[in-house]
């Protein structure tokens, strides 16, 4: 008789024992002993999965906490501008107010820079007339010293739309806004001071509007670290992140905007560091998107 399978039983099955019938022949010999098999060492380790995967933007990642930063809330009330910015078109019911907030201590990267070689020039065009800029945005980025060494593409990185909001907290209300807000993609470059002693990050983010671009800038509100006025930059906003202890990693932000172009200068480097550090390099931002040179 088979025995039976009880649901939920945790009882461990038995099976009756079979009396066996008499053998005619001799009983034979035994047979050996199979030799024990070995035991089984550990499973080969597959680097694939083990090993941590190296995301695109591993770089911007790690400064992440202070460039785009996580948008924690925003108005649900946020009406379409769908004219100009010089106030030609009809003038939005709500002014996007996103809360710019950092959720940890930000972090250096640890991965080494990228040498410029002596390659031809590079080719990235981007062209300004009066406040709307075209082109390749990555022509407008803070360009890298000769002092200094580029993470990745010399050139920058472009990023989409969709980019951009995926590295904020409300990724489907953010881009609702940017969409609102005329945005056609952004940019990134990233580089190291040859002493070791900061890493600056320049982002830029394109409107459809000089109107709509100060309407970003404008809205962005900070949660954690102390603002100041950056000196020599109008209309900007300065943000400092000051860690805890002078061996932490202290950051400067500085926000503003040129035309139709958002743009961020990211300042990180050991200790609390000085708010004049802003100045020269957005100086320099707004001048290239000012001039084209």
């Amino acid at each position: 008789m088979e025995s039976e399978d009880v649901p939920g039983s945790d009882a461990v099955e038995s099976v009756p024992e079979v009396a066996p019938e008499p053998e005619p022949a001799p009983i034979p010999e035994p047979e050996p002993e199979p030799e024990p098999e070995p035991a089984p060492g550990p499973e080969p380790v597959d680097a694939s999965v083990s090993a941590p995967r190296a995301r695109r933007r591993g770089v911007t990642i790690a400064v992440a906490a202070t460039a785009w930063l996580a948008i924690a809330g925003v108005s649900a009330a946020i009406a379409a501008n769908t004219g100009s910015g010089g106030g030609g078109g009809a003038v939005a019911q709500a002014t996007p107010s996103p809360v710019v907030s950092v959720s940890a201590a930000p972090t250096l990267p640890s991965a080494a820079p990228t040498t410029p070689s002596p390659s031809p020039s590079s080719t990235v065009k981007g062209y300004v007339s009066g406040s709307s800029h075209s082109g390749d945005l990555r022509f407008f980025l803070l360009p890298v010293p000769d002092t200094a060494e580029a993470y990745g593409d010399t050139d920058g990185t472009t990023e989409s739309l969709s980019d951009i909001a995926k590295e904020m907290d409300n990724s489907s209300t953010s881009k609702s806004i940017l969409q609102q807000l005329g945005c056609s993609g952004g940019a990134y470059r990233i580089y190291r001071t040859n002493d070791g002693q900061y890493t600056v990050t320049a982002k830029l983010i394109h409107f459809d509007s000089s109107g709509h671009a100060a309407d970003w800038v404008s809205g962005l509100t900070f949660g954690h670290g102390d603002s100041f006025d950056v000196s020599g930059i109008s209309d900007a906003k300065g943000l400092a992140i000051n860690p805890s202890d002078s061996t932490g990693v202290g950051t400067l932000m500085g926000i503003s905007h040129v035309g139709d172009v958002e743009y961020e200068i990211d300042v990180s480097g050991t200790g609390s560091l000085a708010h004049s550090l802003l100045t020269p390099l957005m100086q320099r931002e707004e001048k290239l998107l000012s001039t084209g040179r």
